[in-house]
């Protein structure tokens, strides 16, 4: 395998992965270099994610098992708000290069 050819299957990898994430959880803009941002949890990743999902993703699973049982929180709204988060995370610690980082050696 050259080198061109394993970058690109890193790229199209890279690219499925991104087409997975429904567009409407897809960070908008720049997202900073991990130099710049070094912790994403906590209130940093809560700023992408709406009130209701910061609730459920910051439950412990006792506390899940008891809203989704009393009917307060649906499963599906459950499996949502942490997928969300998940893709949000993704994309924070493994932000799409940009060309002119693609080119850098």
């Amino acid at each position: 395998m050259t080198q061109s050819d394993w970058r690109a299957q890193g790229e199209a990898k890279r690219q499925s992965i991104l087409n997975a994430i429904p567009d409407k959880w897809r960070l908008k803009g720049p997202v900073p270099a991990a130099t710049e941002q070094r912790d994403v949890t906590g209130t940093y990743i809560q700023q992408f994610l709406n009130e209701r999902e910061v609730e459920i993703t910051e439950s412990d699973a006792v506390d899940i098992v008891a809203e989704t049982t009393s009917g307060r929180w649906s499963a599906v709204e459950v499996a949502e708000a942490f997928c969300h988060r998940a893709a949000i995370a993704h994309q924070l610690v493994h932000p799409n290069p940009t060309p002119s980082t693609c080119n850098r050696r």
